[in-house]
């Protein structure tokens, strides 16, 4: 597994992640509609579903529809490598790696599942909805997991760092 991510804790790939992950985020942005996007929202219930879906007109589902398609599917595999490498940079050789994974895995099924919806609209798919926003919240509460694996890792790499600048001064004494 380590020859896997490997390459993507360097820093010059690990900025390129960055950019990419900053460019489709802006894509994104321009193509999920913001106040309608399910996959945005942290949780939803069958009737918020159909609400935010009806105030879309059918070019506006069908825009949605390619931006899960074209930017949000090849993203999920960016922010996955972006943030293996990033947290294997921070921790060393701790695995950290499965919690992107399971950030890729849930927005994965959550996309097949919303793009399934977006198919069958206007027709109601109540069961295909709460398994959507199953995954749509367990998504955001794997992202809070990465962001608590982040901040111990920033935390831990600036106290390694703060030891390592103690002991060279001390050696110079």
């Amino acid at each position: 597994m380590r020859m896997i991510f490997y390459p993507f804790e360097r820093g010059r790939n690990l900025l390129l992640l960055l950019l990419l992950f900053i460019w489709v985020n802006t894509l994104l942005s321009s193509f999920l509609p913001k106040d309608h996007a399910l996959d945005l929202k942290f949780a939803y219930t069958v009737e918020e579903a159909y609400h935010s879906l009806n105030q879309l007109d059918p070019d506006q589902r069908e825009i949605y529809r390619f931006g899960v398609w074209a930017l949000d599917m090849p993203y999920l595999i960016i922010y996955f490598f972006f943030f293996s490498g990033l947290l294997r940079f921070l921790h060393g050789n701790r695995k950290f790696y499965w919690v992107p994974l399971l950030i890729s895995l849930t927005d994965f099924i959550e996309n097949l599942l919303l793009l399934r919806i977006l198919k069958l609209f206007p027709d109601t798919q109540s069961g295909l909805v709460r398994l959507c926003s199953f995954f749509t919240t367990s998504k955001w509460i794997f992202v809070g997991g990465l962001v608590i694996c982040l901040l111990m890792g920033v935390w831990s790499f600036l106290s390694q760092r703060k030891k390592t600048s103690s002991s060279s001064q001390e050696i110079r004494i």
